[in-house]
């Protein structure tokens, strides 16, 4: 005896919930495709597998095939030369492809690497003044290509015995972080200086600024005001690399100068 379901055979035509009983089948002649209701709490049309639907491979990815076997979605990955030259649309990147592309870029913008233990220096050596309370100033920023270490260093003081505050951030996927804060009173230069992990994109700063105190003595007619200012003066500042070749990046390999 033929067992005979539910059929149509519009193109497209998918059965309702209404249209079948727990247990009942429903196909699709033109389309080739079976269906039954789920109730799981709440009912469903749930296609059965069908092996004339294939899983397509997209943009950046090879493989894929009908559901008749076992397929494999695998990335296409550029080579080098497809990075280096940045042209290519539809090629995925790993982070060793997108080092030399970063660095194919900042070799042509200019930017040399840089060699163990080198030194970048600031082509202004005199010092600067930030004469502001409100907000950090920035006297140099490098961006860098690759991963490695960085120590920063510098000279600062202040135009009096008030204190001026100075510190070096790193900026790294948006997050701004400070690494070390210094407070130096005094008009004597003091050295400082701090090692930094530096990775691709990140971009190390360092910055400066000034300190106003006003103090009130007396009373009544007697009162006065003496404002105490203690701006920030920088000088010398140094990148060393590391035990690592680098690479600035293109952003701003020196910055303010």
């Amino acid at each position: 005896m033929a067992i005979k379901m539910k059929r149509s055979g519009a193109a497209g035509k998918v059965p309702t919930t209404a249209q079948l009983d727990l247990g009942e089948l429903a196909i699709n002649t033109y389309d080739g495709r079976v269906f039954l209701k789920r109730n799981d709490g709440s009912e469903a049309i749930v296609e059965l597998l069908n092996s004339g639907r294939a899983i397509l491979a997209g943009t950046g990815l090879t493989g894929g095939g009908s559901f008749a076997a076992d397929r494999t979605l695998a990335a296409d990955l550029a080579t080098q030369t497809e990075a280096e030259a940045g042209t290519a649309s539809t090629k995925l990147m790993t982070p060793l492809r997108t080092a030399q592309a970063i660095a194919a870029l900042a070799s042509a913008s200019g930017s040399t690497s840089l060699s163990a233990g080198e030194v970048i220096r600031s082509r202004v050596d005199g010092y600067v003044q930030n004469t502001s309370s409100s907000g950090y100033a920035t006297r140099h920023s490098f961006d860098f290509a690759q991963n490695g270490t960085i120590r920063v260093s510098f000279e600062g003081s202040s135009s009096s015995s008030e204190p001026a505050y100075f510190r070096i951030t790193r900026l790294r996927n948006s997050v701004l972080t400070a690494l070390g804060t210094w407070s130096i009173a005094g008009t004597a230069w003091a050295a400082r200086s701090l090692d930094v992990d530096v990775a691709q994109g990140d971009r190390v700063s360092i910055q400066y600024l000034a300190s106003i105190r006003t103090v009130t003595t007396g009373f009544g007619k007697d009162t006065s005001t003496t404002t105490y200012y203690g701006y920030a003066r920088i000088q010398n500042v140094r990148f060393k690399t590391g035990g690592e070749n680098l690479i600035p990046g293109i952003y701003a390999p020196v910055e303010n100068d």
